[in-house]
């Protein structure tokens, strides 16, 4: 039976004490001053607390060792550092007590076996870190189970401060995107009802935390591209190869323009804006989904679907491209009876730019967890892509 997010994550509401409309987005920052901070944080904090405890022992204690250098370790081989292996991935919890009562049975040289017991303990450690399941324990897999027990500390100690910045009223239905784990979430009625993977921005175009809600949808967006990305990637590929992609140039009039160097200049200059129409060939996909904030994020659809097959997803210029965005769109409007599964389909095959204004917003959390505790009770882990762990850490001693 699959946990709610709000279980997972420790969530914590009450539709009859609900949060004041804050009229737009707030960072995550703002989202608590005045807050008691003395107050609880919900079960997730609770859980990552334990888990702090447990780690800092590890690391005031004797018996962690790191696996050391070698060839990458295969299952059915045969070494002395299998056995390193092995004591790692049980003080983890990883290497569970009846697969160790198996191996306990075994003699020495027995124990440095890789054998499925272990196989399994090594595929629970790479899932738990977001690495490929595949029990190959190669130089990625031996720096995450290398990871320095004080530095994991630091590491939780992050991600509990994070959760004391969340709003403790997060509202009946939400959706939350965690950056590191590339993963959007919908929650409703206390349950996970839906979840996809995300495209987040590269590390020199970070993704940043919002709290805000989702107000609009629309259909075959125009794609009004900054400033930034037009002068320094699009403007100098030339006219005709933008052109055939259905690019414009367009002036403060909402009139387009031709490619002269004078309007390209006015594009440096905030008079002239960079457009390419909507339809099938347009960088945002066939939706988008408005979220209000100042840094001008939000969340689409995208015509490189072959990134959503790798499991390191930083990739974007910073808005969020989403895996499966016509069933996420026909999910926010399903309570819009006007706006039937039939209408989405022909909004989709015109040409034209369809807005939808939602009857009621929906929060949205954009949030930055590297640790966190999930249904099943395990410890996750995932890179800290934009290095904040080290930063954050430093707010959060206790």
């Amino acid at each position: 039976m699959a946990l709610s997010l709000a279980i997972t994550f420790g969530f914590e509401y009450s539709t009859a004490n609900a949060a004041p409309d804050r009229g737009g987005d707030t960072t995550l920052d703002e989202s608590i001053s005045g807050s008691d901070p003395f107050s609880p944080y919900g079960r997730q904090y609770a859980l990552l607390s334990e888990e702090l405890a447990r780690y800092r022992a590890l690391a005031e204690g004797d018996q962690w060792k790191p696996l050391s250098k070698g060839q990458p370790i295969t299952p059915g081989s045969r070494s002395p550092r299998v056995a390193q292996l092995r004591s790692l991935l049980m003080l983890y919890g990883d290497y569970r007590p009846n697969d160790f009562a198996e191996t306990n049975q075994k003699s020495s040289l027995e124990a440095n076996v890789y054998d499925k017991s272990l196989q399994q303990a090594v595929h629970r450690f790479q899932r738990r870190h977001g690495l490929k399941a595949d029990g190959l324990v190669d130089e990625r897999t031996r720096a995450r189970l290398n990871t320095n027990p004080a530095k994991l500390v630091r590491i939780l100690n992050a991600n509990l401060q994070r959760w004391k910045q969340l709003p403790k009223d997060l509202g009946p239905r939400y959706i939350i995107v965690n950056i590191p784990e590339f993963s959007l979430r919908l929650i409703d009625g206390d349950r996970e009802q839906f979840r996809m993977k995300v495209v987040v921005g590269k590390p020199k175009h970070k993704t940043p935390q919002i709290a805000t809600r989702m107000t609009r949808l629309e259909f075959n967006p125009v794609w009004r591209v900054p400033p930034s990305i037009a002068l320094h990637e699009l403007l100098p590929k030339g006219s005709s190869a933008l052109s055939a992609k259905g690019y414009r140039l367009v002036n403060h009039r909402g009139r387009a323009v031709p490619f002269t160097r004078g309007n390209v200049a006015g594009v440096r200059r905030g008079k002239v804006t960079l457009q390419q129409k909507g339809g099938p060939g347009n960088a945002l996909g066939r939706v988008k989904f408005v979220i209000p904030n100042r840094e001008a994020i939000f969340l689409h659809d995208t015509n490189s679907k072959h990134l959503f097959k790798k499991s390191q997803r930083a990739f974007s210029h910073g808005c969020i491209r989403l895996e499966k965005p016509l069933k996420f769109a026909r999910m926010m409007l399903a309570q819009q009876n006007s706006w039937n599964r039939p209408r989405i389909d022909r909004a989709l095959m015109s040409s034209r730019t369809h807005g939808v204004t939602l009857k009621k917003p929906l929060p949205v959390y954009i949030a930055y967890w590297t640790a966190w505790v999930d249904e099943h009770g395990q410890l996750q882990f995932r890179p800290d892509i934009y290095h904040r762990d080290s930063s954050d850490a430093g707010t959060n001693r206790g």
